[in-house]
This record gives C-alpha cells, sequence and structure tokens, in this order.
C-alpha cells in the first residue's frame, strides 16, 4: 500500500494509535495536544503518512520512533503541527521596554562588557531581528557593548528560513516606512534584510524538551525572550521550562513572555516589573535601577475559585433564545471545574472539562470559556470558530468579543484587539479583563487618553462588585486585578 494517492482509502487511526503518536510528539518536543486537537493533529499524521510512503499507521511510527535525534521525518511532521506565523516587532510595547528601561538598566549597573540576548522559539525570525534592530537604534549607549544574539527553535525549516532573513509584506505590517528603508532591501517578492543585520544573530535548532539549555560564557543570559511558546505546553512542561530559564540567566536578568502568558503564575522564582506599558519578569536581585518599577505584590491564587456566575451581562442575556438560555446537564458542574482547574494552572485539565460541550449550541457558557481559553493558550482557529458561532446569534456576547481581541493581540493587530476588546467593554461593562487587556492595548497604540480611560473602567466595575467576570479572572483575585490596574494608572500619570 506505499504510495497512497491522496483519494485512496487509508486505515483508520484508533484512538490507541494516535495517543502513541501524541504521545511520542510531547516526549520529544514538550509540545501537547489536547483532546479537542486530536482532529488537527489526525489530520497532520494523514499528510506525512502519504508523504513518507509508509505502507500503514504501524510503519509510520516506526519510522518517526527509528529518527534519531529527531530525523528528517519528524521534522517535516514538526513543520505540520507548529505554528510559524509571526510578524516584526509583535507587541511594539516589549521592545520599547528593550530600549528604554531593560537594556538602560543593564548598562548603568555593568558599565561594559557584553549584552547576552537568547530568543527561544523564534520561528522565522522576526522576534530576534526585531530584537537586532532596536538594539541598532539605541545608538551609542551600546558603544563598547558587545552583543550576541542566539536565535532557536525546533523546526530546522522555521530556523533556516530565518537565517535567510527574507519576508513578505504581512510579516512587516507593523514596521515604519523609515525602519523598512533602513534595514531592509526590497525584492519582487517581498523584502530581505540588510547583511549587517542579520550578522547580528546567530541561529540554531534547539529543542526547549532538551534539560540542557544554552548558557553563554560568564554568569547566564541577560535576557531572555520566550512568546508564545510556553501555551503548547502542559502546565507541569511549561513550568519545567520556566525553572531552566531561570537557571540560566544571570541574577537580575530578564525574561520576556508574551502579554497574556505574563498573567499567567507559571513560576514564583521572578520578580515582576512594568515598563513602557509592558509586563517584563526578572530573576532576583532587581538591579538598583529598576526598583521603582517592582510590581506591588500579588495576592496567592485561591485554593478554590469564588463562586462563578454566568459569563453573560443581562444585556446579553435578554438577547438570547429560551433554547440558547437552556442549561444542560452538568454544565454548571463542568464551568466550575474548569475555572478550578485555571486557578491552580491545570490548563489541559480546565479545556477537558468543557471539551465534551464545543459542539453543543445551546452550551452558551462552556462554550464561551472554551473560546477564552483557546484564545489564552493561542488556539487562534478554535477560538475564532467559536467567538464566530455564538456572536452569528448573540453579537452583545462580551466575553466572545474578548476572546477574539485576545486572538488578535497574539497575532499582533494592535487595531483589531483594540476594536473587539472595546467591543466586549461595550456588551459588558462588568468585564474587568477585557477592560484592562483594553488598557494595555491602547498603551501599546501611544492612546494614552483611552488607555487611562479602560483601567479606570476596570476599578469602576470593581467597586460595583461586578461578578460576570469572575470566568475569566484567571484564577486571579479582584484586589489583584485592582492592584494592577490602579498601578497602570499610576504609570500613566505623568501623561495626563
Amino acid at each position: 500500500m506505499a504510495g497512497w494517492g491522496a483519494s485512496e482509502a487509508r486505515p483508520e487511526l484508533i484512538p490507541q494509535q494516535l495517543e502513541r503518536f501524541r504521545q511520542l510528539i510531547e516526549d520529544r518536543t514538550g509540545i501537547y495536544y489536547p483532546d479537542y486537537r486530536r482532529d488537527a493533529l489526525q489530520r497532520a499524521l494523514a499528510a506525512r503518512l502519504i508523504r513518507s510512503g509508509a505502507a500503514d499507521w504501524g510503519d509510520y511510527y516506526r519510522r518517526l520512533v527509528a529518527c534519531a535525534g529527531g530525523g528528517d521525518e519528524f521534522r517535516q511532521l514538526l513543520r505540520h503541527i507548529t505554528i510559524s506565523e509571526t510578524a516584526f516587532f509583535r507587541v511594539p510595547s516589549q521592545f520599547e521596554a528593550l530600549r528604554s528601561v531593560v537594556v538602560p538598566a543593564i548598562i548603568a549597573q555593568r558599565g561594559t562588557g557584553t549584552l547576552s540576548i537568547w530568543s527561544a522559539g523564534c520561528s522565522t525570525g522576526e522576534e530576534p531581528y526585531s530584537i537586532a534592530i532596536t538594539l541598532a537604534e539605541m545608538g551609542t549607549a551600546l558603544r563598547g557593548w558587545q552583543v550576541r544574539i542566539l536565535a532557536t527553535d525546533v523546526s530546522a525549516e522555521a530556523v533556516e528560513r530565518a537565517r535567510r532573513g527574507c519576508y513578505q509584506e504581512r510579516a512587516l505590517r507593523g514596521v515604519p516606512a523609515g525602519r523598512l528603508g533602513r534595514y531592509f532591501c526590497r525584492r519582487p517578492d517581498g523584502y530581505e534584510l540588510r547583511p549587517d543585520v542579520r550578522e547580528r544573530v546567530a541561529f540554531e535548532e534547539f529543542n526547549l524538551a532538551y534539560p540542557r539549555y544554552p548558557r553563554p560564557a560568564g554568569d547566564g543570559w541577560d535576557i531572555i525572550f520566550c512568546r508564545n511558546v510556553t501555551m503548547y505546553f502542559r502546565p507541569e512542561t511549561a513550568r519545567q521550562v520556566v525553572a531552566r530559564f531561570r537557571d540560566v540567566l544571570r541574577p537580575g536578568g530578564f525574561l520576556v513572555l508574551s502579554p497574556t502568558e505574563s498573567l499567567c503564575s507559571i513560576c514564583d522564582d521572578f520578580e515582576t516589573i512594568e515598563a513602557a506599558g509592558a509586563f517584563i519578569h526578572v530573576k532576583p536581585p532587581l538591579l538598583p535601577a529598576l526598583a521603582e518599577q517592582r510590581r506591588t505584590g500579588s495576592p496567592a491564587r485561591p485554593a478554590a475559585p469564588a463562586p462563578a456566575s454566568r459569563g453573560l451581562n443581562h444585556r446579553a442575556a435578554l438577547t438570547l433564545s429560551p433554547t440558547a438560555r437552556a442549561v444542560g446537564p452538568n454544565e454548571d458542574e463542568a464551568c466550575s471545574r474548569a475555572i478550578a482547574a485555571v486557578a491552580a494552572d491545570d490548563w489541559e485539565q480546565a479545556e477537558q472539562a468543557l471539551g465534551p460541550f464545543a459542539g453543543e449550541a445551546r452550551s452558551v457558557r462552556p462554550r464561551l470559556l472554551l473560546a477564552w481559553l483557546s484564545a489564552m493558550r493561542g488556539e487562534a482557529e478554535l477560538a475564532t470558530e467559536l467567538c464566530q458561532e455564538l456572536l452569528a446569534r448573540d453579537p452583545l456576547l462580551g466575553p466572545a468579543h474578548y476572546a477574539l481581541g485576545l486572538v488578535a493581540s497574539r497575532a499582533g493587530d494592535l487595531d483589531e484587539s483594540a476594536e473587539h476588546f472595546g467591543k466586549a467593554v461595550y456588551s459588558d461593562d462588568g468585564l474587568v479583563p477585557a477592560y484592562y487587556h483594553l488598557g494595555v492595548t491602547q498603551c501599546s497604540r501611544r492612546d494614552l487618553a483611552a488607555a487611562r480611560g479602560a483601567f479606570r473602567g476596570a476599578l469602576r466595575a470593581l467597586d460595583r462588585g461586578a461578578a460576570g467576570w469572575l470566568d475569566y479572572a484567571e484564577g486571579l483575585s479582584a484586589d489583584h486585578w485592582r492592584r494592577a490596574c490602579a498601578q497602570r494608572l499610576a504609570g500613566l500619570a505623568g501623561s495626563e
């Protein structure tokens, strides 16, 4: 049966076989496929089964197992199951924090030396090249410093594409015309980075599932970027990865995660500062220049979440049909289990609790929660599909707009994320996290007046004792959100 055509029947992949493939991928890469993504995994496996010429599923599994150190076929499979979509200067506030706060603090502490930065999970190179451009624009501030930027990814194909430094316009949508002219050469099919920028970054294939992480000479890395990576791991795997980052960071070193990941406490061994509208994690001790920017301590996550009300406000509930308002069997129990699991940082368990309701049109609350969970974990396709179906029936479902805002934020589309977060708080004026993320987004868009309005809106909702947002509180208390918003406003006070 080797060499099947695309239209020929293939043997069914039974659950036990799928589990073997899923476990093999997780063991080698840390990437975990929850049950609700089994169809996507099966499609990727089927595509590679055909291309590889394997006789059946057992033959294909043996080929993968035989791939020493990953091997070519395993790399080809990774290309199908990993997402390489990214963009230059995604989340601009983080690069502004690098330029205006993080690197100056290192310079003030050490005077001169080597600045070592690791971009872990670099995909096709947009992130490390954005770092290189940011540092180049610091001019004489880094005179006398040696700068080392290492960029790694589990995908050999992504690393090779990154080395070439050629990009389509979509990847450059966040780059102003001035930067394009200085750092890129126009080509018929897109843009190519100038050689002097490419030479500043060293690319290597590296798997974050490996126990030994690269470490530069000296005390360790000054800065590690690892954005939109840990969300693909089980919570315990994510904690191991962050612990290994901590071990290879120098004292006072910085860890930069995605904005959504930075709200989730996956390691207690870091302090968190707010710089230029971004949250940055610091391995103690905090450098003296940053003492003023330490975030107020967050209360510990509760052992059990506060009783959760529905994620719909009164306006949204009134527009639902009687059938949609009907509560299916065990829905509230499933939602409570999911919320408790999120509070315990067990996102996998939360998804499993909600999975049975994914296809139930009348199960509004579980599907809203699942859409939000998917958005938080970077599962843009599922989150978008769920939200579009829900909003087609009721355009005033605030949590659905909130989830779409998170999807857009991860994609680096600040305008779209601001639009959805705005619709979320319009539809549900008690949705505290949506107000918060709207404020963060407006900071990145440099609309500071709108940012202040969003953070104040969150505080007003908290003062009113709004409860419908607790489904989306991430297991964090109202006091935590109040302090976060108050600190954001304090940071914006000088811009009144």
